[in-house]
Protein backbone atom coordinates (compact mmCIF):
# COMPACT_ATOMS: atom_id res chain seq x y z
CA UNK A 1 0.00 0.00 0.00
CA UNK A 2 1.21 3.33 -0.94
CA UNK A 3 0.33 6.89 0.07
CA UNK A 4 1.82 9.37 -1.68
CA UNK A 5 0.91 12.67 0.75
CA UNK A 6 2.19 15.74 -0.14
CA UNK A 7 1.56 18.98 2.11
CA UNK A 8 1.41 22.47 1.28
CA UNK A 9 3.37 23.97 3.38
CA UNK A 10 3.14 27.74 5.05
CA UNK A 11 4.23 30.99 2.85
CA UNK A 12 4.58 32.76 5.64
CA UNK A 13 6.30 32.02 9.44
CA UNK A 14 3.73 31.46 12.02
CA UNK A 15 3.95 31.99 15.91
CA UNK A 16 3.41 29.56 17.96
CA UNK A 17 0.49 31.35 20.60
CA UNK A 18 -1.74 31.97 17.40
CA UNK A 19 -0.99 28.43 15.66
CA UNK A 20 -1.84 26.90 19.30
CA UNK A 21 -5.19 28.52 19.50
CA UNK A 22 -6.36 27.74 16.18
CA UNK A 23 -5.61 23.72 16.22
CA UNK A 24 -6.80 20.67 17.39
CA UNK A 25 -3.78 19.17 18.76
CA UNK A 26 -3.37 15.97 20.18
CA UNK A 27 -3.78 15.63 23.58
CA UNK A 28 -0.81 14.69 25.87
CA UNK A 29 -3.55 13.82 28.93
CA UNK A 30 -7.22 13.10 29.12
CA UNK A 31 -10.00 12.98 31.23
CA UNK A 32 -11.95 9.58 32.60
CA UNK A 33 -14.99 9.20 34.12
CA UNK A 34 -14.54 6.35 36.97
CA UNK A 35 -18.21 4.45 37.55
CA UNK A 36 -19.22 6.53 40.57
CA UNK A 37 -19.00 9.88 38.46
CA UNK A 38 -16.06 11.66 39.80
CA UNK A 39 -13.49 12.38 36.45
CA UNK A 40 -9.84 11.68 37.17
CA UNK A 41 -7.23 12.52 34.55
CA UNK A 42 -5.17 9.90 32.92
CA UNK A 43 -1.49 9.83 30.20
CA UNK A 44 -2.98 10.16 27.06
CA UNK A 45 -1.07 7.61 24.42
CA UNK A 46 -0.18 8.88 21.32
CA UNK A 47 -2.48 7.75 18.06
CA UNK A 48 -1.35 9.93 15.16
CA UNK A 49 1.76 9.71 13.68
CA UNK A 50 3.65 10.98 10.12
CA UNK A 51 4.41 7.84 8.89
CA UNK A 52 6.33 5.76 6.50
CA UNK A 53 4.75 2.83 4.44
CA UNK A 54 6.07 -0.16 6.14
CA UNK A 55 9.48 -1.58 5.56
CA UNK A 56 9.24 -5.17 4.55
CA UNK A 57 11.11 -8.32 3.78
CA UNK A 58 13.49 -6.18 6.55
CA UNK A 59 15.03 -10.18 7.95
CA UNK A 60 13.62 -9.25 11.49
CA UNK A 61 14.37 -6.51 14.09
CA UNK A 62 18.11 -7.98 14.70
CA UNK A 63 18.88 -6.79 10.91
CA UNK A 64 16.89 -3.66 10.73
CA UNK A 65 18.49 -1.98 13.51
CA UNK A 66 21.51 -1.29 12.21
CA UNK A 67 20.33 -0.21 8.32
CA UNK A 68 19.05 3.21 7.93
CA UNK A 69 16.21 3.29 5.65
CA UNK A 70 15.74 6.56 4.95
CA UNK A 71 19.08 7.37 4.55
CA UNK A 72 19.43 4.25 2.39
CA UNK A 73 16.45 5.13 0.37
CA UNK A 74 16.97 9.11 -0.47
CA UNK A 75 20.44 8.88 -1.36
CA UNK A 76 21.25 10.13 2.09
CA UNK A 77 18.42 13.38 1.60
CA UNK A 78 17.21 12.24 5.42
CA UNK A 79 18.18 9.83 8.05
CA UNK A 80 16.99 8.49 11.42
CA UNK A 81 18.09 11.28 12.65
CA UNK A 82 17.55 14.34 10.71
CA UNK A 83 13.70 13.56 10.48
CA UNK A 84 13.62 14.37 14.40
CA UNK A 85 14.39 17.64 13.17
CA UNK A 86 12.46 20.49 11.85
CA UNK A 87 14.20 20.60 8.56
CA UNK A 88 14.42 16.52 8.22
CA UNK A 89 10.67 16.15 8.91
CA UNK A 90 10.20 18.95 6.56
CA UNK A 91 11.99 17.16 3.90
CA UNK A 92 9.33 13.99 4.05
CA UNK A 93 6.92 16.23 2.83
CA UNK A 94 8.85 15.55 -1.32
CA UNK A 95 10.44 12.52 -0.54
CA UNK A 96 9.77 8.92 -1.57
CA UNK A 97 11.84 6.36 -0.26
CA UNK A 98 13.07 3.52 -2.35
CA UNK A 99 13.08 0.16 -0.09
CA UNK A 100 16.56 -1.76 -0.12
CA UNK A 101 14.43 -4.99 0.59
CA UNK A 102 12.47 -5.23 -2.36
CA UNK A 103 12.63 -1.60 -4.28
CA UNK A 104 9.26 -0.61 -2.97
CA UNK A 105 8.95 3.21 -3.30
CA UNK A 106 7.73 4.23 0.15
CA UNK A 107 5.34 7.22 0.76
CA UNK A 108 4.40 9.01 3.98
CA UNK A 109 1.37 10.34 5.23
CA UNK A 110 -0.77 10.56 8.54
CA UNK A 111 -1.41 7.49 10.49
CA UNK A 112 -3.78 6.21 13.11
CA UNK A 113 -2.79 3.38 15.52
CA UNK A 114 -5.07 2.09 18.13
CA UNK A 115 -3.08 1.95 21.21
CA UNK A 116 -4.35 -1.03 22.94
CA UNK A 117 -4.65 -3.14 19.44
CA UNK A 118 -1.09 -5.27 20.13
CA UNK A 119 -0.71 -5.48 16.31
CA UNK A 120 -0.62 -2.00 15.78
CA UNK A 121 2.01 -1.50 13.12
CA UNK A 122 0.14 -3.50 10.66
CA UNK A 123 -3.08 -2.48 11.47
CA UNK A 124 -2.18 1.19 11.10
CA UNK A 125 -1.51 0.49 7.65
CA UNK A 126 -4.49 -1.88 6.69
CA UNK A 127 -2.74 -5.21 7.43
CA UNK A 128 -2.89 -8.42 9.10
CA UNK A 129 -0.08 -9.28 11.16
CA UNK A 130 2.67 -9.14 9.13
CA UNK A 131 6.55 -10.12 9.68
CA UNK A 132 9.77 -8.82 9.40
CA UNK A 133 8.46 -5.36 8.69
CA UNK A 134 9.77 -1.58 10.15
CA UNK A 135 7.59 1.48 11.12
CA UNK A 136 8.90 4.64 11.07
CA UNK A 137 6.92 7.53 12.72
CA UNK A 138 7.40 11.17 13.61
CA UNK A 139 5.68 13.83 15.94
CA UNK A 140 6.24 17.34 16.26
CA UNK A 141 5.96 18.03 20.25
CA UNK A 142 5.65 21.76 21.33
CA UNK A 143 6.42 22.92 24.60
CA UNK A 144 5.51 26.08 26.08
CA UNK A 145 8.92 25.85 27.71
CA UNK A 146 12.34 24.60 28.37
CA UNK A 147 11.82 21.22 30.34
CA UNK A 148 12.66 18.04 31.45
CA UNK A 149 10.31 15.26 31.48
CA UNK A 150 9.91 11.64 30.92
CA UNK A 151 8.59 9.54 27.78
CA UNK A 152 7.00 6.34 28.00
CA UNK A 153 7.31 3.88 25.05
CA UNK A 154 6.09 0.46 24.93
CA UNK A 155 7.30 -1.70 21.75
CA UNK A 156 7.45 -5.16 20.01
CA UNK A 157 10.41 -5.78 18.79
CA UNK A 158 13.42 -3.40 18.55
CA UNK A 159 12.29 0.39 19.32
CA UNK A 160 15.14 3.52 18.97
CA UNK A 161 13.96 6.94 19.23
CA UNK A 162 15.48 10.06 18.20
CA UNK A 163 14.52 13.67 19.53
CA UNK A 164 15.90 16.89 18.11
CA UNK A 165 18.54 15.26 16.12
CA UNK A 166 19.75 13.13 18.83
CA UNK A 167 18.77 8.93 19.75
CA UNK A 168 17.40 9.27 23.02
CA UNK A 169 16.22 5.53 23.55
CA UNK A 170 18.08 1.76 21.91
CA UNK A 171 15.70 -1.03 23.30
CA UNK A 172 16.27 -4.41 21.46
CA UNK A 173 14.18 -5.99 24.03
CA UNK A 174 9.85 -5.62 23.68
CA UNK A 175 8.06 -4.59 26.18
CA UNK A 176 5.87 -7.56 26.86
CA UNK A 177 2.18 -5.40 26.17
CA UNK A 178 0.82 -3.02 23.93
CA UNK A 179 0.84 -0.27 27.02
CA UNK A 180 3.19 -1.80 28.93
CA UNK A 181 6.45 0.21 29.29
CA UNK A 182 9.47 -1.17 31.09
CA UNK A 183 11.96 1.61 30.44
CA UNK A 184 10.41 5.35 31.00
CA UNK A 185 13.18 7.63 29.83
CA UNK A 186 14.47 11.32 30.69
CA UNK A 187 13.99 13.70 27.88
CA UNK A 188 14.69 16.98 27.13
CA UNK A 189 12.07 19.14 24.99
CA UNK A 190 13.04 22.87 24.19
CA UNK A 191 10.72 25.91 24.12
CA UNK A 192 8.51 25.75 20.72
CA UNK A 193 8.89 22.88 18.14
CA UNK A 194 10.31 19.50 19.30
CA UNK A 195 10.55 16.63 16.91
CA UNK A 196 10.64 12.69 17.48
CA UNK A 197 11.24 9.75 15.14
CA UNK A 198 9.86 6.30 16.66
CA UNK A 199 11.52 3.60 14.61
CA UNK A 200 10.37 -0.01 15.47
CA UNK A 201 11.49 -3.26 14.26
CA UNK A 202 9.42 -6.25 14.48
CA UNK A 203 10.34 -9.95 13.26
CA UNK A 204 7.32 -11.98 14.71
CA UNK A 205 4.03 -12.33 16.62
CA UNK A 206 2.86 -9.35 18.18
CA UNK A 207 3.58 -5.84 16.49
CA UNK A 208 2.97 -2.88 18.74
CA UNK A 209 4.53 0.24 19.70
CA UNK A 210 2.88 2.97 21.68
CA UNK A 211 4.13 6.76 23.84
CA UNK A 212 2.73 8.50 26.19
CA UNK A 213 3.97 10.84 28.33
CA UNK A 214 3.49 12.29 31.88
CA UNK A 215 0.39 13.67 33.66
CA UNK A 216 2.60 17.45 34.27
CA UNK A 217 2.81 17.19 30.36
CA UNK A 218 -0.91 18.21 29.86
CA UNK A 219 0.54 21.96 28.58
CA UNK A 220 2.32 19.94 25.49
CA UNK A 221 0.81 19.95 22.25
CA UNK A 222 1.02 16.79 19.44
CA UNK A 223 1.12 17.27 15.98
CA UNK A 224 -0.37 15.38 14.13
CA UNK A 225 -3.66 16.78 14.94
CA UNK A 226 -6.33 15.56 15.72
CA UNK A 227 -7.80 16.32 12.68
CA UNK A 228 -4.55 14.88 10.33
CA UNK A 229 -2.69 17.71 9.92
CA UNK A 230 1.24 17.61 10.85
CA UNK A 231 3.29 20.04 8.28
CA UNK A 232 1.04 22.17 7.06
CA UNK A 233 0.12 23.25 11.00
CA UNK A 234 3.75 23.53 12.04
CA UNK A 235 6.45 26.93 11.13
CA UNK A 236 7.76 26.25 7.71
CA UNK A 237 11.79 25.66 6.90
CA UNK A 238 13.74 26.34 3.59
CA UNK A 239 15.19 22.99 3.15
CA UNK A 240 18.68 23.27 2.04
CA UNK A 241 20.28 21.14 -1.52
CA UNK A 242 18.34 20.20 -4.91
CA UNK A 243 14.61 20.29 -2.66
CA UNK A 244 14.35 24.02 -2.24
CA UNK A 245 12.56 24.53 -5.71
CA UNK A 246 10.08 21.85 -5.27
CA UNK A 247 9.14 23.36 -1.74
CA UNK A 248 9.24 26.95 -3.67
CA UNK A 249 6.57 25.93 -6.45
CA UNK A 250 4.70 24.09 -3.65
CA UNK A 251 4.98 27.63 -1.42
CA UNK A 252 3.54 29.46 -5.04
CA UNK A 253 0.54 26.79 -5.55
Amino acid sequence: MKKFAIFIVLACVVMIAPMALAQNWQPTVKEVRLPNGSIVLEEAWIEKWWGLDLVTETGGFGTSAEIDYLSEGTDGAITNASVSTREGAGQTANLVVKSITNGALLGWSVVTIDTEDGTNISTSHGLTDQTNVTWHGIIAIISPDDRTTTMHPAHDDHAQIWLNGDMVYDNSAWTGGVRTVTTPTEINLQKGENYLHFKCGESGGSDYLNLRFELTDADLLIAPTLDSLFLDVLTPVEPKGKLATQWADLKRK
